[in-house]
């Protein structure tokens, strides 16, 4: 009793993986055919489509109107070619026509495929969904899907729902879960597409949380000195991280032009005001990537487009010194001092004397006879990194 109680779920699941490599593949044919020639044209006429042990076959059309029909066909054997022909027979004056084609075929990529006949012709569709290589989607990411027609979803499963009819009778769809609705607590979605009620196996996402969005314009901060890294910038994120998760933000830095991968700068967070505060950059273009890890699971990463900054470079310090000889012998004599650049206000420095803040309206600085060093720099300590002080 055992041994046949094993043989019979044994053939059970056999049964199924049968059925299912028997739905894993479908065409869809749509033949339109010509208005009735009579014995002018379109006499005895015929249309047929061979894919492997599947057909479609059509005659003339007899009425006065365009026919359009379609039909689907699962593809249960391994076909390399489409096998399309074509004839009339008994047209007026021995007008009759006999038209042939082979189109290459590979049902793991074939896309469509087009046949003129003699009476009409036939469009060949490709109807099969592969597994996707990354299957982690959260609500706000776009599933782009082809080689479809008529379209379902379920979450875990339980229910079949056509999507909108905005989506039906499309080749390709592009559609986040976020506009289906429906995904609060479901941890899969799944996706078929065929014909009418005739569909081809599903395929499978599982559904991971969202990564807070990066909302408003981000703050940055240039340079202090031409020659620093230390550019800011602060973004700030629309929700609190789940802390008693341990989720955590992960990022990637690019440098552009080039997509060129960076170190990721100094962070640090502020919980309250749900701020990012990056510190220590150089000047330059930036784009990043991210996205929190919850534990160890990750949530999808940022939506397109990915954002981006400038962080400038601060203006270059620059100065000048006019000697002005004094007038009299023994008279004390006086330099003008002119800056520019940096940030501001300027302090001078000449010799060891103490530093003194720049104030004077006129430029002139008294100054004793002989040789002096002089040094000036702005409120941010940058100097004039090519005087010769």
């Amino acid at each position: 009793m055992k041994t046949k109680l094993l043989s019979v779920l044994f053939l059970f699941f056999g049964l199924i993986h049968f059925t299912n490599a028997q739905t894993k593949y479908g065409m869809l044919v749509r033949t339109t055919l010509d208005p009735f020639q009579g014995w002018n044209g379109s006499h005895s006429g015929n249309l047929s489509i061979t894919v492997g042990s599947q057909s479609v076959g059509k005659g003339s059309n007899t009425t006065d109107d365009v026919v359009v029909a379609y039909k689907f066909l699962y593809i249960t054997d391994n076909p390399t070619q489409i096998v399309c022909s074509s004839s009339t027979a008994g047209n007026k004056d021995g007008s009759d026509c006999s038209l042939d084609r082979n189109i290459p075929y590979n049902k793991d990529t074939f896309d469509s495929g087009y046949f003129g006949g003699c009476i009409g012709d036939a469009e060949m569709m490709g109807i099969y969904l592969p597994q996707p290589v990354n299957t982690n989607v959260c609500k706000n990411d776009v599933i782009s899907l082809t080689r479809g027609w008529n379209w379902q979803y379920s979450y875990d499963g339980v229910i079949w729902s056509n999507l909108p009819s905005n989506y039906q009778a499309k080749r390709a769809i592009s559609f986040t879960m976020a506009a289906l609705g429906g995904y609060e607590g479901k941890t899969h979605l799944y996706i078929k597409t065929g014909y009418n009620t005739t569909f081809t196996d599903f395929i499978t996402y599982d559904i991971i949380p969202c990564p807070p969005s990066l909302i408003g314009t981000p703050v940055v901060t240039s340079t202090t000195c031409v020659n620093n890294n230390d550019g800011k910038v602060a973004f700030t994120y629309d929700r609190d991280l789940d802390l008693a998760k341990n989720e955590r933000f992960a990022f990637t830095f690019f440098k552009q032009p080039g997509d060129i991968v960076v170190a990721t700068p100094d962070l640090s967070i502020d919980s309250v005001s749900r701020k990012l505060n990056f510190s220590g950059l150089a000047p330059g273009n930036y784009s990043i990537k991210y996205q929190t890890f919850i534990g160890n699971q990750p949530t999808s990463t940022n939506p397109a487009p990915d954002p981006s900054f400038t962080i400038a470079s601060a203006t270059a310090v620059t100065f000048q010194i006019t000697e002005i000889q004094p007038a009299c012998f023994n008279e004390q004599g006086k330099i003008k001092l002119t800056a520019s650049g940096g940030t501001g206000i300027y302090f001078y420095k000449i010799d060891s004397d103490p530093e003194v803040q720049f104030t004077s309206p006129t430029g002139e600085i008294n100054v004793a006879h002989g040789q002096h060093s002089i040094k000036v720099r702005d409120a941010n300590s940058c100097i004039d990194l090519l005087a010769n002080e």
